[in-house]
């Protein structure tokens, strides 16, 4: 699929963005989402409603910080790569004074994708 019109699948509001690269069967894997997102300073995402999806975060620009569960946290910095399981918690937040800007891949569970049919492109 080759999309053309991309009304409908960019987010923006309050300086954030979101933008949908490519869902589901798009890329003939048993990929969930390839997204950007935008966070401006001080903004936060979190991981609620993702249950089970692994996620691949990789930092663009900006600075930030991952926190787990638990509430620790390790900075973000262009080039950092987040490995965010799935069914684990945890968010993304951008620092007080500087946007944070990322590509993520999403993949379903291999218990999910096990019960999927073979996709494969046509020639």
């Amino acid at each position: 699929m080759i999309v053309t019109n991309a009304h409908g699948l960019n987010r923006i509001a309050d300086d954030r963005a979101w933008r949908c690269l490519a869902r589901r069967g798009m890329l003939h894997s048993e990929c969930e989402a390839f997204d950007y997102l935008r966070l401006p300073p001080g903004a936060t995402r979190d991981g609620r409603g993702r249950e089970g999806v692994e996620e691949v975060w990789f930092v663009l620009s900006g600075a930030g910080r991952f926190f787990d569960e638990a509430d620790h946290s390790v900075p973000l910095q262009p080039g950092d790569l987040v490995l965010w399981s799935g069914g684990s918690g945890g968010s993304l937040r951008s620092s007080a004074t500087d946007s944070l800007e990322l590509l993520a891949f999403a993949v379903l569970p291999a218990a999910v994708t096990e019960q999927l049919p073979v996709r494969s492109p046509v020639a």
